[in-house]
């Protein structure tokens, strides 16, 4: 007796292919390249945010340079004409630096000037509202004025001496609390007319100023 061939094998019924569909082959792409473009968003944004910021800082310190090239323009006419050779000076023994400056502005000399200049576009002050009762076009307060003032009388022909600066380096602290200003240094206009940017670590520490000057 013969033994009975082996059954053949069975093949299976094809399932469901494994591979993924034209649909999702797309929706995968997408999915891909989206999460590769925020990638490459990220790394972008990391390099040009602080290139924008350090310009945009650069650019607030060359208008804050020209807003105090008007204003020793025009404290030099008043040298000139009113002052007997000396830039204005405040009434009293100390006065501060809205007061010395309140003497810039009047409806003769002051009338093409705009509260703006007053503001460096990086500090905290807040332009003067124009108009007033006096018959100036507008008339500073202390929060009006973005840059501090000699606190002494001085000559047109004194030439080495400290005219004006910012009122604060950004972060510096009295007792009104924390200041707003250029990061890392001050615009200082001298009495030549003059201008630079110094280091914080060249402005004493305690006053926050360049020597000669008040706010």
């Amino acid at each position: 007796m013969t033994d009975a061939p082996p059954p053949l094998p069975q093949r299976s019924s094809p399932g469901p292919s494994s591979r993924p569909t034209p649909v999702l082959r797309i929706v995968i792409i997408v999915v891909v390249v989206g999460v590769a473009g925020l990638f490459l968003l990220s790394v972008a944004a990391g390099f040009l945010v602080p290139t924008l910021l350090k310009g945009r800082g650069e650019a607030y310190k060359v208008q804050c340079a020209n807003n105090l090239k008007m204003i020793y323009s025009s404290a030099s006419s008043y040298s000139r004409i009113k002052g007997g050779n000396a830039f204005p000076i405040g009434p009293g023994l100390a006065p501060r630096a809205h007061e010395s400056l309140n003497a810039l502005i009047s409806r003769e000399d002051g009338a093409g000037h705009h509260p703006r200049i007053f503001c460096c576009p990086e500090g905290e002050a807040v332009p003067a509202t124009p108009g007033g009762d006096d018959g100036k076009p507008f008339k500073l307060e202390a929060e009006n004025l973005s840059y501090a003032w000699t606190a002494r009388k001085l000559k047109n022909t004194v030439a080495g001496k400290t005219l004006a600066s910012d009122k604060y380096i950004d972060g510096f602290q009295d007792e009104a609390g924390p200041h707003q200003g250029h990061k890392r240094g001050m615009v200082v206009l001298m009495s030549d007319g003059s201008i630079s940017f110094v280091e914080s670590a060249d402005i004493p520490q305690e006053s926050g100023l360049p020597e000669g000057l008040t706010r």
